[in-house]
């Protein structure tokens, strides 16, 4: 009877194949996340007749939907830092880690931090903006609700580069 090809696995390639997984689910859930609210959620919405009630709806599944991305970008940092190991020496110096590496480690970093503006500064503000009307709001007022919504597109981008990124790094 032949064995099972599970048989032939170390526990320590084992590891690393459930490493590798939970960050692929991680990436999957959080880029399929952003692909679904910018192609499904938002475009539906603007159809809804009342636009105070698609605003209201938008916001609490942004909400919900946040909490959920930033476990699985929490994921897929820790994944990440330890799959690292595998491709880069860490005592070596920066500028001899692979090209694509530091892009995608760029990349990373840069997705991070305008999420976080996204989500902690820009969106709360934003959602006060639209309290007020159109006459009340200043010239940078006005500019940043025109803005706010290409920093959610931007994330999309980013995050999608990461992903190239990513096979371009198993690829090399």
């Amino acid at each position: 009877m032949p064995s099972s090809p599970l048989a032939t696995i170390s526990e320590v390639d084992l590891f690393h194949i459930i490493l590798v997984w939970i960050h692929l689910v991680a990436a999957t859930f959080w880029v399929g996340g952003m692909l679904f609210l910018s192609l499904v959620a938002v475009p539906l919405l603007k159809q809804d007749a009342d636009p105070q009630s698609a605003q209201r709806g938008f916001v609490n599944l942004a909400r919900r939907f946040r909490t959920f991305v930033w476990g699985a970008l929490s994921l897929l940092v820790v994944t990440g830092a330890v799959l690292l190991g595998n491709v880069v020496h860490f005592s070596a110096p920066l500028s001899s880690w692979p090209p694509v590496v530091m892009t995608k480690l760029t990349l990373v970093l840069m997705l991070v931090v305008v999420s976080l503006a996204h989500d902690r500064i820009i969106g709360p503000k934003v959602r006060i903006l639209k309290q007020k009307g159109a006459s009340e709001l200043s010239i940078g007022e006005t500019l940043l609700l025109r803005f706010s919504p290409l920093l959610g597109r931007l994330t999309l981008l980013l995050g999608l580069g990461v992903l190239l990124a990513a096979v371009i790094m198993v690829r090399s």
